[in-house]
């Protein structure tokens, strides 16, 4: 996911097969596509409503909330410490 504006982000997406694989012999392209539309059906919706969020009057950007989103900032500190 690549954040294009505050309003809009490009999605791409890739699907791991076997190099030697041959579409329509060894897999599926169809399934493959059916397979990551489910879930990202779910997290559209979810994208979507943040997003409605991040639009409206009562939104002020700031830190994140220790109380709400620890989740959150678990994983940033998680991930920087990563990678």
């Amino acid at each position: 996911m690549l954040p294009i504006s505050a309003q809009e982000s490009l999605v791409t997406t890739k699907w791991f097969v076997h190099k030697d694989a041959v579409p329509g012999v060894d897999y599926d392209p169809e399934r493959l596509r059916q397979v990551w539309m489910r879930p990202t059906i779910r997290t559209v919706f979810w994208v979507k409503r943040n997003q409605r969020g991040i639009n409206s009057i009562g939104y002020q950007p700031g830190p994140y909330s220790e109380t709400y989103e620890f989740g959150v900032i678990n994983f940033l500190d998680w991930y920087s410490e990563t990678y």
